[in-house]
């Protein structure tokens, strides 16, 4: 920016200068044809191209470790044992220090013992109720084999009160039979017995049938029942041993509680790093409401700065940052990009991870940092030099026919080689890029060179907001 001042001062200073001594010489002669008497005025000119221009802006970052963890313990009580000092080195799985245990000791003994006394409760359980299906299983059995015996015994009955009958009345038919020449029975008297003890045979067969039917129901009652029965025994002791097992897993359950509240006596470094702060003695009480101790991880640390909103919005994550402290030079990456404005401040907050540990980079120096942030990729651009301003803004000269033309333009970025171009030129068009005290519009040109297309990388550095 300085630079840009100089620049632009002077060639308003010569500008004015030139304007004094055309004024007392008369008016400026309007363009005109070329005589013999014009000279050719010598120039250097390029033609319009393209290329990048980045400029970089520089902050003041803090350094500090990226990893800071506080060691809150997860039980509390007296400190028997201490392990660490600040400034010494852990690493991940250190015991740091010790808490009296002998109650949470006695609660393992108490959940260990429910487990044992729950498992033999389960046990007596079972084998009550396997107990109660064997004996079901004999009654059952009973009962089929006395079912089985009345259904055999009904059968017999039946198929002898039967044949008894069929004979009762096999008799009575040959005895009917027998009839004198007047057609009356030979013994009228035997005959009616013969029908009355048909009569009771018939009687005693259909009681017989009854009897046989109610004991076939019996016996496949008896069956079913054995069959309900069984599945019945066989589901409860399902449901109960379910039960059971549930009960087991939470005495288990029970277990694994104590133990794990018991570890909480020991503490331990979660991670690897120097101990920044003790807060902890022996016969001391170790609470849950304050750190006892902080670790600070230096293998890798942060930088933290602050930018305005429009630098903000340049930045994104993953960008490379560099930083400067003691002639030494190291990288960085951006992490974070604060969504919040300070209000004591006005900025945002940056953080980025540094390439280097804390014996590099102490924590709490102060680093210059140097970042990107603003840049115009494959635009327009031409020198600096051939830009010139006056009230009504920037201009160039042109080579048009062999001759100069003030051309308006606008401009965006630029660096100390070129500038980029946003309006009044196009891609190919000659600029003149040196200075002299006869340029101006409608000259006659003589070109010394015609360069390339300007192409620049590189970068310009400007103050930190």
């Amino acid at each position: 920016m300085e630079k840009f001042r100089k620049q632009t001062a002077g060639r308003i200073a010569l500008a004015l200068a030139l304007a004094m001594i055309l004024g007392g010489c008369g008016s400026a002669a309007p363009e005109a044809e070329v005589t013999e008497e014009e000279s050719a005025v010598t120039v250097s000119t390029q033609s319009v191209g393209t290329g990048t221009i980045t400029l970089a802006n520089s902050f003041i970052g803090t350094i500090s470790p990226e990893e800071t963890v506080m060691v809150i313990p997860l039980a509390q009580g007296t400190v028997t044992e201490t392990f660490f000092e600040v400034g010494d080195t852990v690493q991940a799985g250190d015991i740091l220090f010790k808490i009296d245990d002998e109650a949470a000791k006695l609660a393992l003994e108490q959940a260990q013992l429910s487990v044992e006394s729950t498992k033999n409760q389960a046990d007596s359980t079972m084998n009550n109720l396997i107990n109660q299906q064997d004996s079901s299983d004999l009654q059952i059995e009973s009962s089929k084999l006395q079912s089985q015996s009345q259904y055999e015994q009904a059968q017999i009955a039946y198929v002898m009160a039967k044949d008894a009958y069929e004979s009762a009345d096999d008799a009575y038919d040959q005895m009917a039979g027998m009839k004198d020449v007047s057609g009356n029975s030979l013994d009228p008297e035997g005959l009616a017995k013969l029908k009355s003890a048909r009569d009771q045979a018939y009687q005693a067969y259909l009681t017989a049938r009854s009897a046989y039917h109610a004991a076939e129901e019996g016996r496949e009652l008896t069956e079913e029942t054995k069959a309900m029965t069984d599945e019945q025994l066989a589901t409860t002791i399902e449901d109960t041993e379910a039960s059971l097992k549930t009960g087991i897993n939470l005495a288990a359950l029970g277990v694994e509680q104590a133990q794990m509240a018991l570890s909480y006596y020991t503490v331990t470094a979660p991670v690897s790093g120097v101990i920044e702060s003790k807060n902890v003695d022996v016969n001391g009480m170790a609470t849950q409401a304050s750190p006892a101790y902080t670790i600070v991880n230096n293998n890798t640390m942060t930088v933290t700065f602050q930018v305005s909103e429009a630098v903000k919005n340049t930045l994104s994550i993953g960008q490379e940052l560099t930083l400067e402290r003691n002639a030494d030079t190291y990288k960085a990456s951006i992490t974070e990009i604060g969504s919040s404005v300070n209000p004591q401040s006005g900025l945002f907050q940056i953080k980025a991870c540094v390439e280097a540990n804390g014996t590099q980079l102490p924590s709490g120096v102060s680093v210059k940092v140097n970042a990107d942030t603003y840049r115009a990729e494959n635009t327009m651009v031409i020198p600096y030099d051939a830009v010139y301003y006056e009230n009504e803004g920037a201009y160039v000269y042109t080579s048009v026919d062999g001759r100069a033309v003030k051309t308006p333009i606008t401009t965006g970025i630029f660096d100390d080689e070129n500038i980029v171009v946003t309006g009044g030129l196009n891609l190919g068009d000659i600029v003149v890029t040196s200075w002299s005290p006869q340029l101006t519009g409608g000259v006659l040109l003589h070109a010394v060179e015609a360069d390339a297309p300007a192409e620049n990388d590189g970068s310009e550095e400007s103050e930190a907001e």
